[in-house]
């Protein structure tokens, strides 16, 4: 399947600047000392090859890292386990190695100097400014590396993102999809609203209702409110919404311009589930009214622009297809990825990535199904 597509989008592979980065990002916490407890053992085998103890720690300790620093410096072990940080971070390179097979499967091997070329740009690995072997040697040895494995792991790496960049070539977006969004995004309205939160009117029901009743006498509150506010919001009678409804203090109000990358509203939140609805509104649509999850919103339109196309800029087209473009590379690669993953025979050892116990016991846990 990959070999015909290759004839068919061209067997080049760009090996840029993007590769660098992807391979310093990915060894960037190599040269670091686990903090994890355990001696060496295997994590789980993927396809008959082994995910090592070594590798699996390292990832789970630059995943720990870097979860600290969202969460202000501090992560327990009661919170690595409630959020199975060890269970996903074995999954994630359960599927690069997957990603890794297919893609030398596919010819995606580099030659030694393309191998070469990544490691001598390693900032690691130089004195003075420029690479230096000794320097290299030193620090491989120091962290219990052999120049075999250490450049096994970078060829791995440039497999994975150029094969990545490869199918990513499948990720085509059309002129006609670019205008198409812009349209989407660039339709926006002012809305002049009135909105009824459940717990607001809640407050208006008598205090005697038995739960049982509270549900029903909430809707037909609603509904009462309703009708006396759609007319009054249309003919612009503000005192009287207010005074309707100055128990609760709600009133009519006009949002700012809202959009599809501006869509919530101060006192309402996100009102993604009816922006489709909401951005189209015209003023002589009148009065409308919306189910919210936590409200009833009622709204007409006070100003509203439709997508112009004399006003679009080189900058809009070519944001939106990047924008595009990026959404379209990433389903790609999750679909290959399931697909992958899904002929895969995966085996994880719960007794070093569930119980973090760090030695060599069989093999548990099929994940390949």
């Amino acid at each position: 399947m990959i070999s015909a597509m290759r004839s068919k989008f061209g067997p080049a592979i760009i090996f840029g600047v993007m590769g660098v980065i992807v391979v310093v990002f990915v060894f960037s916490g190599i040269f670091t000392r686990s903090s994890l407890s355990g001696g060496p053992g295997v994590a789980g085998e993927v396809n008959g090859e082994t995910i090592p103890y070594s590798e699996f720690s390292r990832a789970l300790n630059q995943r720990v890292e870097m979860l600290k620093g969202m969460l202000g410096g501090k992560i327990t072990e009661e919170q690595i386990a409630q959020f199975r940080i060890a269970e996903a971070v074995f999954q994630d390179l359960a599927q690069r190695k997957v990603m890794i097979q297919m893609a030398k499967k596919e010819g995606f091997m580099p030659s030694p100097e393309q191998i070469r070329e990544q490691i001598v740009k390693m900032d690691s690995f130089k004195k003075d400014g420029r690479f230096d072997k000794m320097q290299y040697k030193a620090v491989l040895a120091a962290n219990q590396y052999t120049d075999v494995r250490f450049e096994e792991l970078v060829a791995q790496d440039i497999m994975e993102q150029n094969f990545r960049e490869f199918l990513g070539q499948l990720a085509h977006v059309s002129d006609r999809e670019v205008e198409s969004e812009l349209a989407r995004m660039k339709t926006r309205a002012k809305l002049k609203y009135v909105y009824l939160d459940n717990e607001s009117v809640r407050k208006l029901l008598p205090k005697e209702l038995k739960s049982e009743e509270q549900g029903k006498a909430l809707n037909a509150k609603v509904a009462e409110l309703t009708k006396e506010i759609v007319p009054a919001l249309g003919k612009g009678a503000d005192a009287r919404i207010k005074d309707l409804l100055k128990e609760v203090k709600i009133q009519a109000k006009t949002s700012e311009w809202l959009s599809r990358e501006t869509n919530i509203i101060p006192g309402v939140g996100s009102v993604r589930s009816i922006e489709d609805q909401l951005l189209t509104l015209k003023k002589e649509d009148g009065v409308r009214e919306f189910s919210l999850p936590a409200g009833t919103f009622i709204a007409q339109a006070v100003a509203s622009e439709s997508f112009d196309r004399s006003k679009l800029t080189e900058k809009d087209r070519t944001e939106t297809l990047k924008k595009l473009q990026g959404q379209r590379q990433q389903a790609v690669m999750s679909e290959f990825l399931r697909s992958f993953m899904k002929n895969a025979k995966v085996s994880r050892n719960d007794s070093v990535v569930v119980e973090g116990k760090g030695s060599s016991v069989p093999l548990t846990a099929d994940l390949g199904q």
